[in-house]
């Protein structure tokens, strides 16, 4: 993890100079924003004056009617102008802000990654992980990022998933995912799924019922005695508090799950302060950390030169390498293709 006398010397030597225009579009998509909500303000100030003076309420408002028909007419016109304005502003100011804080932060930490803003990682690498109880109706994200630390290739992007409930008047969106999605090569074919997940995160979680619904896409080994999960108890006391594990096979979870992996999962969920969800499927290794707000767009409230922000950023990026480091995945201790235990 950088330092922050290092993260300073970047910003001097690679980002100040550059955000200076970038400050600029902050600073109008603010005043736009500003300008917008005080147009919906006014507009109903208007119109509670307007039918408070009609109704005499106020004899002495000193407003003639036409004055405040004519704000009414003339507000929501410039709020729909300031709507316009902000929202084309606001595609500018985050594609700058990705080619001029994001890209370079990117390069800094591994200057061989690839950064691709308006991609995502694939819906069917999604669903490949198991985590989650139902398919996505809406599919949203964007920010991927694709590389190989030493042996180990990984992708990782944002997204936010969404399914539908009712229909009609009556439909609703519910979240199913929305935050930082990664997948990794693990080097090893394992012969069941392990899964690691957040106590806090869904207390209604049926392991059982929700493996069936994908007992059809799993691929497991002739020697997995049993498609059912159970819950896999640890000596870990701390990770075991944080932590539930379920898996389909109890001495594969513990292979994978090392006194030093588990240590990492605690470090990782108390560095972020948010739900961790990990699945072993297949050949890979897939985490999903759940975050409410948007990771890598531009702030409007506060200025683009602010170091915080930055350190944000570069945190966020520097997930990958450190989930790779460590769950050490480049130990390369299995090899593809095992059909038994160590």
């Amino acid at each position: 993890m950088i330092s922050q006398d290092e993260l300073v010397s970047f910003y001097k030597q690679r980002l100040e100079t550059e955000l200076n225009d970038l400050e600029k579009l902050r600073i109008r998509q603010r005043n736009y924003d500003l300008g917008f909500n005080a147009c919906i303000i006014l507009f109903f100030i208007s119109i509670a004056s307007f039918i408070f003076t009609k109704a005499r309420l106020f004899d002495n408002i000193g407003i003639p009617h036409y004055m405040l028909i004519g704000f009414m007419i003339a507000i929501p016109g410039t709020g729909i102008t300031l709507y316009f304005l902000k929202y084309l502003n606001l595609k500018k100011l985050a594609k700058k802000y990705k080619e001029d804080v994001v890209s370079p932060i990117v390069e800094m930490i591994d200057d061989t990654w690839v950064y691709k803003p308006k991609n995502k990682i694939s819906r069917n690498q999604f669903n490949a992980s198991l985590l989650f109880p139902r398919q996505a109706d809406s599919y949203i994200g964007d920010d991927l990022i694709e590389g190989v630390i030493e042996q180990t290739d990984f992708k990782c992007s944002e997204l936010h998933t969404l399914y539908s409930t009712g229909s009609g008047d009556s439909k609703k969106w519910v979240t199913l995912f929305k935050g930082l999605f990664f997948h990794a090569d693990f080097n090893k074919h394992f012969s069941g799924v392990t899964f690691v997940r957040s106590r806090s995160w869904n207390t209604n979680y049926n392991a059982d019922k929700f493996l069936d619904n994908f007992i059809p896409d799993i691929s497991f080994d002739n020697t997995t005695p049993s498609k059912k999960l159970s819950e896999v108890h640890l000596e870990h006391e701390l990770f075991s508090k944080i932590f539930m594990v379920n898996a389909t096979d109890q001495i594969e979870a513990r292979y994978i799950l090392t006194p030093t992996i588990m240590e990492a999962f605690v470090n990782l969920f108390y560095y972020y302060q948010r739900p961790i969800n990990v699945s072993f499927v297949g050949t890979r290794v897939y985490c999903a950390v759940s975050f409410q707000e948007d990771l890598f767009e531009p702030p409007i409230y506060k200025s683009v030169h602010d170091l915080e922000a930055l350190h944000k950023v570069y945190s966020l990026l520097f997930f990958n390498k450190g989930i790779i480091h460590d769950l050490s995945l480049n130990t390369r201790i299995w090899t593809k293709g095992e059909s038994e235990h160590i």
